[in-house]
């Protein structure tokens, strides 16, 4: 073999590399984004969730929500618990669904601090008043985001 073919042939084993190589930074890339997509996708469907609870004043669909303690606070009834289960969360939020019937909920703004931690803030709109809602999302057991924190104040 001269010396030409062999240039030859490691200039075509360095395309071959480097074709390998950036196939595989390529596939990781794109596993990664749909890996992205679908984490997303929980997270937008938990937000639909809970929206979906306020604006049908529905208790039970938004104490499924809610991690298995939970810090509630709700300014104009005077409630302000460090931590509450779910299921006395769900009595509290029926009867100020039944205080306050819905009109309208939407979120002004939705956040994270890291990778475990997500935060919203929306405004409630009901016959009686308005309520600014403060929402806390955490990562809980089996990658799963539930609500750690609510408060509403009354706007």
């Amino acid at each position: 073999m001269n010396k030409d073919t062999q240039n030859l042939m490691i200039m075509k084993s360095m395309k071959y590399f480097i074709s390998v190589i950036i196939l595989i930074f390529f596939t990781s890339a794109t596993l990664s984004k749909e890996g992205i997509k679908a984490h997303a996708r929980l997270d937008n469907e938990l937000a639909d969730r809970i929206r979906m609870s306020f604006r049908a004043g529905n208790s039970r669909m938004l104490a499924s929500c809610l991690n298995q303690q939970v810090e509630l606070v709700i300014d104009s009834e005077k409630i302000d618990f460090q931590k509450i289960s779910a299921q006395q969360a769900e009595q509290i939020f029926k009867s100020f669904f039944q205080k306050n019937p819905p009109l309208t909920f939407q979120y002004e703004y939705q956040g994270a601090s890291n990778a475990h931690l997500r935060y919203s803030v929306g405004t409630y709109r009901s016959r009686n008043k308005d309520f600014l809602v403060y929402i806390l999302v955490r990562k809980a057991e089996a990658n799963k985001y539930l609500i750690d924190t609510i408060q509403f104040r009354e706007g």
